[in-house]
């Protein structure tokens, strides 16, 4: 994993786990065309075996599979176009492996309502289900035979048989985690959860036994148990047995508690683990080398700290003085005279948390129960107020200037939040410079723009770049997402001219409207071609 990857996980995964997919492609699309010929995209008897899934065929189809491989798409992307021929192999080549397994599609521009519930943020987004479940994202190959290998490793045995101790401990050479389940007979009710978490679970390792001696050497004695074995880099070998009866739901919790080592270091290896964890919160202890050795005092307490909230919290570890830290400092916005310097982090709310004042054991356990119970204050990084408020028309907003232009109650604003090198960004900027162009003499409009890699607001929700939103004038009003894939400038004219409150507010009081004004020609000098539409849409 190269350092640009690195800085695109941890910059935009920590904004969002499902974005680092786009944000990789994003970084292609800098290089080339998103859009693909007529003649890459094959024909309909091409696709003979992949399955058009829709809202009503969605019961019959995922919900009945045993397993299901589901692509959501757009018809308009490029890389679902590349895809798709890729797909459709696999397709045939899994249907003639095990006809039961289903590998679809569905159009999420048309079934908006499945892409919305599957949390797709970019396109293509395949998703793995289990019976119907959902299970996790597919971040395997993109080539027929390459998809068609992760499906069947999905879908071989579970769990393996071990014979005897030599079996268990070439077991745990393999794996960092290995979940051991011990039964007199491979059947019962028990014995199939087990074989469930195995068959979704994408964290650890299963293997099951009837040997009294494999069991013995695992810590059980019970027929009708299970063990999480541990073997983590710099750490004791560790053996935790469930608790009570063996579920679905019992199990998978004790994985995900035990499934990382009590403080895990940031690096290239690691960094899918800590995003992955299924953990939402997470502290990092950023310091230099000599603070994070196993002997050191901040360190010691940090662990003992992190022991206390095993599975309740990810503990981060960054060397100061290693090669991965960039993308943590940067996102952080920690310089190196602040290190040693602890910090928290929220995934799902997109929330930032520093520690203040001393790094004692004990403000280290206050500082994690506040990031855990919410009570700890949010911080929000903010570039300095530019000396000039626009760039061509359009306002440039920064964290500490957000409320008083974007909330002003009496403006209805468009922001984009940007990233300077997001390719699809700097193909949208003359389009919306001529969106603020059009709107200039329209004193209720603002055409405004962030950068999203040096602002941060509570009130902002990124999750990819670039990022519109319409803020409605008014004292409750709601923030409304711009969702479609056309970011032409009749396609945005029309989206302000449909949510501005303050338009809506004109009509309904029979006040003049406002209009805008018209150019008979563009820039080019040809005619402008959404002239007429501007007229029948006009307020």
């Amino acid at each position: 994993m190269n350092k640009l990857l690195i800085a695109a996980l941890f910059g935009l995964l920590l904004l969002s786990a499902p974005f680092v997919r786009g944000e990789e492609a994003e970084k292609e699309d800098e290089y080339e065309d998103d859009s693909a010929s007529e003649d890459s995209k094959g024909g309909d008897d091409e696709e003979k075996d992949v399955v058009v899934i829709t809202t009503k065929n969605w019961d019959d189809t995922v919900k009945k599979a045993p397993f299901a491989l589901v692509e959501f798409y757009a018809p308009w992307c490029g890389h679902c176009q590349k895809l798709k021929p890729e797909y459709a192999k696999a397709a045939t080549e899994l249907k003639k492996y095990d006809d039961k397994i289903v590998i679809g599609k569905v159009d999420a521009t048309v079934e908006s309502d499945l892409g919305q519930k599957f949390g797709v943020q970019g396109y293509p987004t395949l998703k793995w289900f289990v019976d119907g479940e959902l299970v996790s994202d597919y971040g395997g190959p993109r080539d027929a035979s390459g998809i068609s290998r992760w499906v069947q490793k999905k879908t071989g045995p579970a769990a393996a048989t071990l014979a005897d101790k030599d079996a268990l401990e070439a077991a745990e050479k393999g794996a960092e985690v290995l979940v051991l389940g011990y039964f007199k007979d491979f059947k019962g009710a028990e014995h199939e959860a087990f074989i469930k978490v195995a068959q979704a679970n994408e964290d650890a390792t299963f293997v099951q036994t009837s040997d009294k001696a494999v069991a013995k050497a695992a810590g059980l004695d019970k027929a009708g148990s299970v063990t999480v074995i541990t073997n983590f880099p710099n750490e004791e070998r560790q053996t935790v047995a469930l608790k009570g009866k063996i579920t679905k739901d019992g199990l998978g919790d004790l994985i995900k508690s035990e499934k990382l080592p009590p403080t895990i270091e940031f690096n290239d290896q690691n960094s899918q683990k800590i995003f992955s964890s299924g953990i939402e919160k997470q502290l990092l202890l950023i310091a230099n080398e000599k603070d994070l050795k196993a002997d050191a005092e901040l360190f010691k307490s940090y662990r003992k700290v992190a022991l206390e909230h095993k599975g309740k919290l990810v503990m981060v570890t960054v060397n100061m003085d290693g090669t991965a830290k960039d993308p943590v400092v940067n996102f952080f916005g920690v310089k190196a005279e602040d290190a040693p310097v602890v910090v928290g982090f929220e995934m799902a709310k997109n929330k930032k948390y520093k520690l203040k004042g001393d790094l004692s054991e004990k403000a280290l356990g206050e500082f994690a129960a506040s990031v855990l119970d919410g009570t700890a204050e949010a911080e929000y990084k903010s570039a300095p107020i530019p000396d000039e408020p626009t760039d061509g028309g359009v306002s440039i907003i920064v964290g500490k200037n957000f409320d008083s232009i974007v909330k002003d109650e009496e403006k209805d604003v468009l922001l984009e939040v940007y990233a300077p090198w997001c390719g699809h960004c700097k193909a949208l900027e003359p389009v919306y410079k001529k969106l603020a162009k059009r709107f200039a003499k329209v004193d209720t409009v603002v055409i405004a723009k962030m950068d999203g890699t040096e602002n941060e607001h509570p009130d902002v929700e990124v999750k990819g770049f670039p990022t519109i939103i319409f803020y409605p004038a008014g004292k409750d009003a709601k923030p409304i997402t711009f969702d479609g894939g056309d970011r032409s400038l009749k396609a945005l004219t029309k989206f302000i001219k449909k949510n501005a409150a303050l338009t809506k507010f004109i009509k309904k009081n029979a006040v003049s409207k406002f209009e805008l004004p018209k150019k008979k020609k563009s820039d080019d000098g040809e005619k402008d071609a959404e002239e007429e539409d501007d007229k029948k849409d006009e307020l």
